[in-house]
């Protein structure tokens, strides 16, 4: 239950992704700068992230190298809890915040033991505003190049819910803005209700709990960050990172012959 946007400037991006949770889960420990284990490079990465305090993962990072990783359940596709012990999704983002380019989300992706995960989207964009969107339905893998805005995510009534963000998306033109202000609105939004259709969503057993807004400019990673439904909620200031020079070979894959 998500909803993530996102723009290209010339030399970075901004990306908005609101995280929609039931109301039973606890609160995420705000954004910090974090380091990544250092299995696989011979220098950790260093990336801004917030931790869900249920599982420990994460549902967004943005690293020093200026990329971002975001994950969106994929909810038509679930399969069942009881069915074994999953490994968290959050995790995948953690993984993957290590990452310098999309070729090496690419084989990272290709070399995962996908069926321990539930069914999921993760969307990867990098400094120029490529973008890769990692399928995984339960059954098979897909990787999707260059993908369109928004994406949305719900666990109720799914294909109503992300038509209705789509055209709202659509109304206001958004496809064609590069204002901050706009996407935080369009994020904010209760349009046509306050209810589970509105990008900020409202249930009786779920509400968008956080809204993350990253923004990658040639020198900087800032992150900000609303800790409450951005109805109510104004974002911080920002955690900043500032970028590392991405001609420094970091990442060791180990890949399955």
């Amino acid at each position: 239950m998500c909803t993530m946007t996102w723009f290209v400037n010339e030399g970075g991006y901004e990306l908005f992704f609101n995280r929609d949770e039931r109301l039973t889960r606890s609160r995420a420990l705000p954004p910090s700068v974090q380091a990544s284990a250092d299995s696989l490079q011979e220098q950790g990465v260093t990336y801004i992230s917030p931790t869900d305090s249920d599982a420990g993962g994460t549902w967004i990072a943005s690293n020093e190298y200026g990329v971002t990783v975001c994950l969106l359940n994929h909810y038509q596709f679930e399969q069942i809890e009881s069915y074994k012990n999953w490994v968290s999704r959050g995790e995948i983002v953690r993984e993957f915040s290590r990452i310098t380019e999309l070729s090496q989300a690419e084989l990272l992706f290709k070399d995962m033991v996908l069926d321990d995960y539930r069914a999921f989207r993760m969307f990867i964009i990098t400094p120029n505003g490529e973008n890769r969107l990692f399928v995984w339905d339960g059954h098979l893998a897909r990787i999707e190049r260059n993908v369109t805005k928004p994406k949305s995510s719900s666990s109720v009534d799914a294909k109503n819910v992300k038509a209705q963000r789509k055209q709202l998306f659509s109304d206001l033109n958004l496809a064609d803005s590069k204002s901050s202000q706009d996407y935080i609105n369009y994020h904010s939004s209760h349009t046509p209700d306050r209810s589970k259709n509105s990008v900020c969503m409202h249930r009786e057993d779920a509400q968008t709990v956080s809204m993350s807004h990253v923004t990658v400019t040639p020198e900087q990673v800032a992150f900000r960050y609303a800790d409450g439904s951005p109805c109510e909620v104004s974002l911080s200031d920002a955690v900043v990172l500032p970028l590392r020079e991405t001609s420094v070979p970091v990442l060791k894959l180990a890949v399955k012959a």
